[in-house]
């Protein structure tokens, strides 16, 4: 499967699904913020899933779901990348 976008792209995606639909978070939140530390939990991680398929039509592999990759939502932008580039 490959994304139709960049890596940049999807770190942009994940952050505003993150934002808008998912956790209540300040103006100094960022893409390197903690995601964890900012309240995401099972229920928001559901939540950042299906915001991440609903705009981008990627389905997200259960095993991406560590704590090294939700650590930020950059890093879970980057790591879908990863992913859907290793898979194509």
């Amino acid at each position: 499967m490959k994304p139709s976008a960049t890596a940049d792209e999807l770190v942009a995606i994940v952050f505003d699904v993150v934002r808008s639909e998912v956790l209540r978070v300040g103006s100094d939140f960022t893409p390197q913020s903690k995601l964890l530390e900012a309240g995401l939990d099972s229920l928001a991680v559901t939540q950042l899933l299906l915001g991440i398929e609903e705009r981008t039509g990627i389905w997200v592999d259960e095993s991406l779901l560590t704590p090294e990759n939700l650590r930020s939502a950059e890093s879970f932008g980057r790591c879908i990348h990863a992913f859907c580039v290793e898979r194509s």
